[in-house]
């Protein structure tokens, strides 16, 4: 499993996002924006490596997010990303993206759970425990399916 700690920092920034995203009603437009750019950022350890380097200059960073983002993604979520930067918590993005998802599953009435089997379970079971939950939580469960013969 995943850490999921999300530090205060994240909820703030998470939170300001939330609030630009409110005014637009723009959630999961900004969510999957946040997306591409973890996907981007994930899937090039070169990239990662000199975002992480304090010896590169800020100016050069952000002129790499700007070649590299400019035209692919919304402006206020490349501006986060200059920020992040500016401010040396560009190794926060991720945790802000969780804080995001968490906040606007909130607001929306969401919840992720994760439930673990001894084994597959079939659809109506499934359908059985999700309907419980949900009745029991009062709000949409989001499931992740696992299963773990050992327990």
């Amino acid at each position: 499993m995943t850490d999921t700690r999300i530090s205060t920092i994240s909820k703030t920034y998470a939170k300001s996002l939330v609030d630009i995203a409110s005014e637009s009603d723009s959630f999961d437009y900004f969510k999957s924006q946040m997306e591409k750019c973890l996907d981007v950022l994930n899937s090039s350890e070169d990239l990662k490596i000199v975002m992480e380097n304090s010896s590169i200059s800020n100016i050069k960073k952000i002129d790499m997010l700007n070649e590299i983002f400019v035209s692919k993604i919304d402006n206020k979520i490349l501006n986060l990303l200059k920020l992040l930067v500016e401010k040396h918590r560009f190794n926060e993005f991720q945790s802000i993206y969780k804080a995001y998802c968490k906040m606007i599953d909130e607001k929306s009435n969401k919840t992720n759970v994760v439930i673990i089997s001894a084994v597959d379970l079939n659809f109506e079971q499934k359908t059985n425990i999700l309907f419980n939950l949900e009745h029991k939580l009062q709000c949409e469960v989001i499931p992740e399916w696992n299963t773990d013969s050992n327990i």
